[in-house]
């Protein structure tokens, strides 16, 4: 068993297209005098490997914890989405400047050409400044010549579906899909354990490109249902919004006036990263605080717990789908088509 809650340590990635806004929205305390583009807040992936920095498993990476507990810190549910490794990758991403232009691959691509997995993900709006905008996917239909000609003449810019988007709107990603954060964004992102990432287009930078590649797993069709803000439940204490739901993970939003009740069950681990005020976890043999910026981690056999306090938080797990997400809609009135905005993949 493993029933102590995980705080932590995020790793900082530099990038040329990063800023200083992780620190300034998140309060999170960068390495002084670098760009950072990415706080990786729960990873297993390669040698990014998340350190615990608060309670009884302080100094163990979550790697050693896998493989110590295995189903009772990622559950059922967890183990069949990925056996060997923790199944989601979470971070926080600060577009100061327009990403790449890029595609991930799915999971039968990836194993075969990369030896890793594909990557289905989601980007939940932290900020965003005026007028800001995203690419998801292209703007009409397209095919691959039309498309391979348009990176050799640089007017990739001209297929683009632009998406404005502001705080709180959610785009799902399945893998296939083009896609760019443009300036002035920070997300946080959820995903398949997965580093695979192919690089159509990068404004001229004079990176490395994967067009090959790329173009061998694009989705060519306009992108359906580019964004969404979820479905929201009343509950005691607050709110929680339902967000987004694949086979790989869902997201909820969920907002705390005075506290919140949570279980886990033993079929998936709870990733809860706070992006507004500050609370405290009571669950079976002690708490924990938490502030803005933190990411703690719910091991799949922890029990039942409590959320106290005034707070918005993101939480990611495996779920089952038809119990975790269209369940509790149905019951709180939603109907098939609403239900339906929030399923994905």
């Amino acid at each position: 068993m493993i029933r102590h809650p995980l705080k932590l340590e995020p790793i900082f990635k530099e990038k040329i297209w990063g800023g200083r806004n992780l620190e300034r929205i998140l309060g999170k305390p960068l390495p002084p005098d670098v760009a950072i583009g990415e706080s990786w807040e729960v990873s297993e992936h390669g040698e990014d490997v998340s350190r615990v920095c608060e309670g009884p498993f302080t100094g163990r990476d979550l790697r050693e914890l896998r493989d110590a507990f295995g189903e009772a810190l990622v559950g059922i549910l967890g183990l069949r989405t990925a056996s060997d490794r923790f199944p989601l990758l979470i971070k926080f991403i600060d577009a100061q400047d327009r990403l790449s232009v890029q595609v991930h691959p799915d999971d039968a691509y990836a194993l075969g050409h990369e030896g890793d997995l594909g990557k289905t993900e989601a980007w939940y709006v932290v900020w965003a400044k005026p007028g800001a905008k995203l690419v998801s996917g292209f703007s009409g239909e397209t095919g691959l010549e039309e498309v391979r000609q348009a990176v050799e003449e640089e007017r990739l810019e001209d297929l683009l579906a632009w998406v404005p988007v502001s705080e709180g709107d959610v785009i799902f990603l399945p893998s296939g899909t083009l896609h760019a954060l443009g300036e002035g964004i920070v997300v946080y992102e959820v995903q398949e354990s997965s580093d695979v990432t192919y690089r159509l287009y990068d404004w001229g930078r004079g990176r490395e490109l994967h067009v090959e590649r790329a173009l061998d797993v694009l989705t060519y069709k306009p992108t359906e249902l580019p964004k969404t803000r979820g479905l929201s439940v009343e509950e005691a204490g607050g709110y929680r919004t339902f967000l987004v739901a694949c086979r790989y993970f869902a997201l909820e939003r969920l907002e705390v006036f005075s506290e919140m009740a949570g279980e886990c069950d033993g079929r998936s681990f709870h990733a809860i990263s706070v992006v507004e005020g500050e609370g405290i976890l009571i669950y079976g043999e002690g708490s924990l605080k938490f502030a803005k910026g933190e990411t703690f981690l719910l091991p799949a056999d922890l029990g039942p717990y409590r959320l106290e306090g005034r707070f918005v938080s993101l939480l990611s797990f495996v779920p089952e789908v038809s119990e975790d997400v269209v369940r509790p809609l149905k019951e709180a009135g939603y109907g098939p088509d609403e239900i339906r905005s929030v399923l994905r993949g």
